[in-house]
């Protein structure tokens, strides 16, 4: 065993000083990030809970007779606010799920696409697999953390455990999350152990279990979409979870081309995975382009979803396919990273600020779902600096999950 080595369950950890394993470079850079989400995420809750509403005196001893109305406007006040940002009624998902499903869906992508590597037994997956599942559930860990940021998220998984309900689409997720996470570090595990013959005999298995569990993930998110009342083309398009898949592999291949540039480069591997994830990344993009083909996704023409569309398709497919070809590989993963956010942006707000369609024949839903008094052709609000703040300090948390980990058990430098 290496000098500085320890050997615990099968895995060699890294024996690291605290400078070393919390003072390096990406951490600090990742401590950058979290600082400025840390900002937003001390405005959100101090609206939240620190509001002057909430703590004026007049509130103590108040009679039977106005404790209704107390409570309600006490409810309005905490969680209905109109210029608090988060989730009101004329938004009513934001940014914090655009960035939920831009992050999970691209780590989760990432994790299936390269225990689809592993399962057709390519070289380079033996090299970089380890790397790259880690990355991804890093990936996912930072998009949950985004969508938590939201108090009613958490408060409702509160009581959905309190409360089961298992015909409710949100509460898929409880079991969902439950399986995936941690059999996602059962893999990882695996492809690190140093019980090699144990691992070469529950390798082929556990891969097509993953990939059963990571077809599930994105097929329950796809029937969690449609659940929601708010629907569009997007949410009723039958394939959603198709959509999920093929867009979260050209987030993920871009995330894995962007830490490979980085930290990769030095490997005698590194042009074999580069050549590997390009071609991936042409492939994914074509089939995406044919899914936004059939789908009819560029009939969108309202500001500013018709911008956000050109951007994704433009940005984060037409550029990076142009230089994938002409093997600019980093900056092709720069843009897609840039081009499917403004996909996720394009998922969350248009398919939900539209009109909706007329599938009860009592008008558009648009009059129930916003409490709008007249339809309006687009129901739309930027999201507030606070919000911003966060998921950059979301995406942060990633940065730092996986540095930790790798610090600790050098997942790019697994031998095989």
């Amino acid at each position: 065993m290496e000098r500085g080595v320890k050997e615990c369950c099968g895995l060699n950890f890294k024996s690291v000083s605290f400078g070393e394993l919390f003072l390096n470079k990406t951490m600090l850079f990742a401590y950058v990030l979290l600082a400025v989400g840390l900002i937003g995420w001390i405005q959100i809750y101090g609206l939240r809970f620190g509001h002057d509403f909430v703590n004026v005196k007049d509130m103590i001893g108040v009679d039977a007779d106005n404790a209704k109305q107390l409570a309600l406007a006490m409810k309005e006040q905490i969680f209905g606010m109109h210029h608090i940002e988060e989730i009101p009624r004329t938004e009513p998902w934001g940014i914090f799920v655009a960035q939920y499903t831009y992050l999970l869906y691209g780590g989760s992508a990432l994790i299936f696409l390269t225990a689809l590597a592993e399962l057709f037994n390519l070289h380079i997956a033996h090299k970089a697999s380890a790397a790259l599942m880690t990355l991804g559930i890093a990936l996912a860990l930072g998009g949950m953390t985004s969508i938590a940021s939201d108090w009613g998220n958490p408060l409702n998984i509160y009581w959905m455990i309190l409360n089961p309900q298992p015909h409710s689409g949100m509460w898929m997720m409880l079991p969902l999350y439950s399986i995936y996470i941690p059999f996602t570090f059962v893999e990882i595990y695996f492809l690190m152990t140093n019980k090699r013959e144990l691992a070469k005999k529950l390798a082929l298995p556990l891969v097509v279990i993953g990939l059963g569990i990571d077809v599930a993930e994105f097929y329950i998110q796809g029937i969690l979409f449609q659940l929601n009342e708010p629907r569009h083309l997007w949410t009723n398009f039958p394939s959603l979870w198709l959509y999920f898949l093929l867009t979260g592999m050209v987030s993920g291949i871009a995330f894995a081309l962007i830490y490979a540039g980085l930290a990769l480069r030095e490997k005698e591997w590194y042009e074999e995975l580069k050549v590997t994830l390009r071609k991936a990344g042409i492939v994914t993009i074509i089939l995406v382009a044919l899914y936004e083909t059939i789908s009819g996704l560029a009939g969108i023409h309202e500001a500013p979803f018709s911008t956000m569309f050109w951007g994704y398709v433009v940005v984060g497919l037409a550029l990076p396919l142009v230089l994938f070809f002409i093997k600019q590989d980093f900056l092709a993963a720069i843009l897609m990273a840039i081009g499917t956010f403004s996909a996720r942006e394009l998922f969350v707000y248009a398919g939900n600020a539209e009109p909706m369609t007329n599938r009860f024949g009592m008008g558009p839903e648009a009059f129930s779902t916003y409490n709008v008094a007249e339809l309006e052709k687009v129901v739309y609000e930027n999201p507030h600096t606070m919000e911003v703040l966060i998921i950059i300090g979301c995406v942060g948390l990633g940065i730092a999950i996986f540095k930790l980990l790798d610090t600790l058990l050098d997942v790019s430098n697994q031998p095989h």
